[in-house]
């Protein structure tokens, strides 16, 4: 099936925090693989389904997630030797080499076929039963079995020779002036102890054992380490003479040239994905969070319609520490025909704006890896491009001030978006003057409806959502614009003026404040308690 995909800027991978969710994933060496994944963002709604369904067997299915989690370093072995084929390597090399491959190959098959065998028909999806048909179509193979028969010899062969003996002639005054091999022993070497010593046991030299250090290549991986190269001409006897011993072997492999492990060393990225997908949805799914397999919308429907969705990065935190989720509040995201798809979003500091617009973004890229989403429902469509722009430190070194490299950084995400994409704009061209700032958020949000994207802007400008009316009827465009308001806010007590914070993100007017003067009273700095603090003080 051809993949149809785009990829994620690093920009909006920052700002939407992706790192954190991709850390929880996996913090070994399968990070990269998954990474690379959650980076390319799948367009054609039938591969985002493939993945869906492989995913669905892997979550109803758990014996089958266990054997895959357990023959998944096979699978990166097989990997491995394919990504390596083309390294220089002696004979002897060359027998082990392949000896490995065809090991892990028989290990992944006998492991798959058997779990395969005892799930029969629950397997539902297109992906895994293409790869059952592919394991039986190798397990019956002739040369494969007869292969997985003679193995085991050949293995041993290889790993019974475990140490040599070397005889060492020494002169007159005890210096070592000549050696050669003695004989090649299916046992190593250990370091004697004093019994060993006392009783003669063991393989067990008088002295010290000292090791030949290996040397680690720049992939990190076991299969890349070998012995560091030959020092002495002894080692070079010892090389020829296992070289010699090898030759049987590497005849014995030939007739097994035509076993192909491509097709699985191949889902070594997907089965990186797969595993950490599936692991992270047993996390949220143990804590009692709500998690769905969105329903993937046309793209041209350009929705992004979410029921009692939550912000992934804020429900890992929660469950990392040990802190209760049912205080994470639940939303829901109106993206689409109905109520529109441009969203004001206002509502006072620390009312929920950022961590909503994250929400939104991460769902949108979970849905279009083929991941389930952090939600009771939803029903998405594929974009073609996710573009944020969110405050940054100010940029010293371009000259152009905060509100010129804020300018800069929207030019270039015009010059990209389309109808298709999804834009989410945090708290933009808020470093200049209140009256600049509404002016030219008008023209944004005006060339959003025109475009016809799908788009969040969280902002202080709450006059900006007051005239979403006026914007609509003045800007031709088939993205309408709409109102959210972001968490209203209780009162407690006359006196002391206790905020109570919903973190409810709903459809509405503006409030038309940022509640800045309960805010300041909370704090202690109202101009009544202010004086009143002076005056106590005597400063009055």
């Amino acid at each position: 099936m051809e993949n149809t995909a785009v990829s994620l800027h690093p920009t909006a991978a920052r700002d939407l925090s992706l790192h954190r969710a991709i850390n929880e994933m996996s913090d070994g060496p399968a990070r990269n693989q998954i990474e690379t994944t959650l980076y390319t963002l799948i367009t054609d709604p039938q591969v985002i389904q493939y993945r869906q369904a492989v995913l669905g067997d892997l979550w109803q299915n758990p014996p089958l997630l266990a054997r895959l989690e357990e023959l998944a370093p096979h699978i990166h072995a097989l990997d491995a030797y394919r990504r390596a084929v083309d390294r220089p390597r002696t004979a002897l090399q060359q027998v082990t080499w392949r000896l490995g491959e065809l090991e892990s190959l028989v290990i992944c098959v006998v492991g798959l076929s058997e779990i395969f065998a005892e799930l029969g028909t629950k397997i539902e999806s297109e992906g895994i039963r293409a790869l059952m048909g592919l394991v039986a179509r190798l397990q019956s193979d002739p040369t494969f079995q007869n292969m997985q028969q003679s193995l085991p010899e050949l293995l041993q062969q290889v790993r019974t020779k475990a140490s040599v003996t070397i005889g060492v002639n020494l002169d007159g005054r005890l210096r070592p002036v000549a050696a050669t091999l003695l004989s090649i022993n299916a046992e190593p070497f250990t370091t004697a102890g004093f019994l060993d010593k006392l009783l003669g046991r063991g393989r067990s030299g008088i002295g010290r054992l000292h090791e030949v250090p290996l040397l680690e290549q720049e992939t990190g991986t076991s299969l890349e380490r070998e012995f560091s190269p030959l020092m002495v001409p002894l080692f070079k006897d010892l090389a020829d003479v296992l070289e010699r011993t090898s030759q049987p072997i590497a005849k014995a492999l030939t007739q097994y040239v035509g076993l192909n492990s491509s097709f699985l060393a191949g889902l070594s990225q997907d089965v990186s994905f797969y595993l950490a997908a599936a692991h992270l949805m047993k996390k949220l799914d143990g804590a009692g969070l709500p998690l769905c397999q969105p329903e993937i919308a046309p793209q041209a429907d350009r929705m992004c319609e979410i029921e009692a969705g939550y912000n992934l990065n804020l429900a890992l935190y929660q469950i990392k520490m040990d802190l209760p989720v049912d205080h994470i509040i639940l939303n829901d995201v109106f993206l689409g025909e109905q109520h529109g798809r441009v969203a004001i979003l206002t509502g006072p500091n620390q009312g929920g704006k950022t961590t909503y617009t994250q929400m939104v973004g991460l769902c949108q890229i979970m849905a279009q890896v083929g991941m389930w989403v952090p939600a009771k429902s939803a029903v998405i469509s594929p974009v073609d491009g996710i573009f944020t722009h969110y405050p940054v430190e100010e940029q010293l070194e371009k000259a152009t001030g905060r509100f010129g490299d804020e300018a800069e950084r929207l030019s270039g995400l015009f010059n990209h978006a389309s109808r298709h994409s999804l834009i989410l704009l945090n708290e933009s061209l808020s470093s200049t003057s209140p009256g600049e700032s509404l002016y030219l958020a008008q023209d944004i949000v005006r060339v959003l409806r025109y475009m016809g994207t799908r788009a969040i802007f969280g902002t202080h400008l709450h006059q900006l959502a007051a005239d979403v009316d006026r914007l609509n009827e003045d800007t031709a465009g088939d993205s309408r614009i709409f109102s959210l308001i972001a968490s209203p806010i209780t009162l407690d007590g006359a006196g002391e003026g206790q905020i109570h914070r919903s973190y409810k993100i709903e459809p509405g007017p503006p409030a038309g404040r940022s509640y800045a003067t309960e805010i300041a009273r909370k704090y202690g700095i109202s101009y009544d308690q202010l004086l009143t603090r002076l005056a106590e003080r005597g400063v009055a």
